[in-house]
């Protein structure tokens, strides 16, 4: 896959900030490959291809109808991230489009034209809105890993329900459980209506629970580590094999990827 930037000063920075890349090498991240251009007009980002696409279509066509599946790409979005994080390197832009998956049915996380460095003093990304934690929205975000883990939390409820857990809207009226401010001060409330997208009270666990209220809390410095995501209940409960993972959710893609080769 070959992605395009012009030379003009967003291009520029953009380019320079998706190869950090080349510093990157875990199975859950989308792999650069080096590449020489004399190209006046543009710089030239060579990328390994992700067969299946990205995760916003698999999700949104329901791909993901287990909690094993859910937890088993987590696990792989997480493995990913801790890479990224070792390596000084903070994604600041995690979100469905951003997640694809390989031939051998693997998460990689792909668009690092947000990320920082971890020694960046200011940050620079504005995120995507619903995944964003509350202090990238306000441009004062230090804690560029926690700010990661708060995206990841996001995307962890929306795998599992197909939904953005909170809207960003103010509710001074605290009236609407899915705005993150309400959320922080009703709690019980949130989760009531969240178990309505499944029409089942019960659809979440505690330990899920539990693992998603760690990751988004309001004061980064509160927020799980990633090692706390690790060692929590729910994050070690059962995931597939890659013989199991096969089985169940390859078919699955083979349909979603015809039907968008049809669409197009």
């Amino acid at each position: 896959a070959l992605k395009v930037f012009p030379k003009n000063s967003v291009g520029d920075e953009q380019f320079q900030k998706e190869q950090l890349l080349s510093h990157l090498n875990h199975p859950n991240v989308i792999k650069h490959i080096p590449t020489t251009s004399e190209r006046d007009d543009c710089h030239l980002l060579l990328l390994e291809h992700a067969k299946y696409g990205d995760f916003f279509d698999i999700v949104l066509k329901g791909a993901l109808n287990t909690e094993v599946l859910v937890r088993t790409y987590f696990h792989q979005l997480i493995e990913g991230l801790e890479h990224i994080h070792s390596q000084n390197i903070a994604h600041l832009d995690l979100k469905l489009e951003n997640l694809m998956i390989s031939s051998d049915l693997k998460l990689k996380i792909i668009d690092f034209d947000q990320a920082q460095l971890l020694s960046d003093e200011i940050i620079t990304s504005a995120g995507t809105k619903a995944y964003r934690a509350p202090e990238v929205k306000a441009g004062t975000c230090k804690h560029f890993t926690a700010a990661d883990i708060f995206s990841a939390g996001v995307l962890l409820f929306t795998m599992m329900t197909k939904e953005f857990p909170f809207r960003e809207a103010s509710d001074p009226q605290k009236k609407d459980p899915r705005c993150y401010s309400t959320y922080l001060t009703n709690k019980k409330g949130f989760w009531q209506v969240a178990a309505q997208l499944s029409n089942d009270p019960n659809f979440f666990s505690q330990d899920f629970r539990d693992l998603i209220e760690g990751m988004v809390h309001e004061d980064p410095s509160q927020r799980l580590t990633i090692s706390e995501i690790k060692n929590s209940n729910w994050y070690k409960g059962r995931v597939l094999t890659e013989k199991d993972l096969q089985s169940q959710i390859k078919l699955k893609l083979e349909t979603i990827r015809r039907q968008k080769r049809r669409v197009c």
